[in-house]
Order: C-alpha cells, then sequence, then structure tokens
C-alpha cells in the first residue's frame, strides 16, 4: 500500500528517482493535504470538539508522513542547481524537461493555495480558541460550573 509523503531510501547504487516523478508525487501529496486541511477548516464551523480533534490529529500526522516527500524534492532541488521551484523550472526548461518544469509550476502553486488555507484555518482556529475561552469565563463568572462539568459542555 503506498501512503502519501513517504519515500524509501535508495540504495547507493541506485540513481535517485527522477525529477518529474518525484514532482509529481509532491504535487499529490500537497493536494492530499489540502483537502485534509479543508475538511478541518469545514469542521470548525460545525463545532464538534471530537472531530476537530480527530481531524486536527490527521493533518498533523499527514504533515509529519510527510516530511521525507519535502526533504526528497529539496534535494532534487538541489541536484538541479535550483534554490526554489520557480528557479527548478527555468532549469528544467533549459534542460528540455517541459513536463517536469510544468509539475514543479504545478507544486508551487498548489504549496501557494495550500499555504493560504493553513493560514485561514489557523485564524479560524485562533477565533474559535477565543470564542470557547470568552465563552467559559462568562460561564464561569455566572456560576454555572458543576465540578468540572463546564469544560466538558463546552
Amino acid at each position: 500500500m503506498k501512503m502519501a509523503g513517504q519515500f524509501r531510501p535508495l540504495p547507493p547504487d541506485q540513481d535517485p528517482l527522477p525529477v518529474s516523478t518525484i514532482l509529481q508525487h509532491g504535487l499529490e501529496l500537497v493536494d492530499d493535504l489540502a483537502r485534509k486541511l479543508q475538511h478541518l477548516d469545514n469542521l470548525m464551523l460545525t463545532g464538534r470538539p471530537s472531530e476537530i480533534s480527530e481531524a486536527a490529529a490527521i493533518v498533523e500526522a499527514a504533515l509529519t508522513n510527510a516530511s521525507p516527500a519535502f526533504t526528497e524534492i529539496a534535494s532534487a532541488m538541489n541536484r538541479l542547481g535550483a534554490d526554489n521551484l520557480i528557479a527548478a523550472a527555468a532549469q528544467l526548461r533549459r534542460i528540455e524537461q517541459e513536463d517536469a518544469a510544468g509539475l514543479a509550476e504545478a507544486l508551487r502553486f498548489s504549496l501557494a493555495r495550500f499555504a493560504r488555507r493553513s493560514v485561514n484555518a489557523n485564524r479560524r482556529a485562533q477565533q474559535l480558541s477565543r470564542g470557547l475561552n470568552a465563552a467559559l469565563k462568562t460561564l464561569q463568572a455566572l456560576g454555572v460550573q458543576e465540578s468540572g462539568r463546564l469544560i466538558a459542555e463546552a
């Protein structure tokens, strides 16, 4: 079973994966992460804490699992002599690998979209946290706490 974000280390006598394969895998990985993040963001609107917590754990695990893939992408960029995906696309065009250049650009756009969604989800999480904290303080001030039940209800 192939899991997103995982590359097997290559034996020393084998060539690294082709750049286009690495970029395609990275694009699929970022798209999968974006879907998981969007699901989490949507759940934050529902106010169901157990589902939000579960979705947040899934996103966190997916990001952790993605680390080796992002390391492989960075390694591929280094092999190309590129500092970023824009430079990688330009270099790939110079060596006439149009498909790989297109993948580098697509990955850059996908990462930018993911970053925007991540910022928006973080903002929503902060607002949710502030709202819950304010509600808890108000309820405590009104004396609505029954031996720790207040937090469980929230």
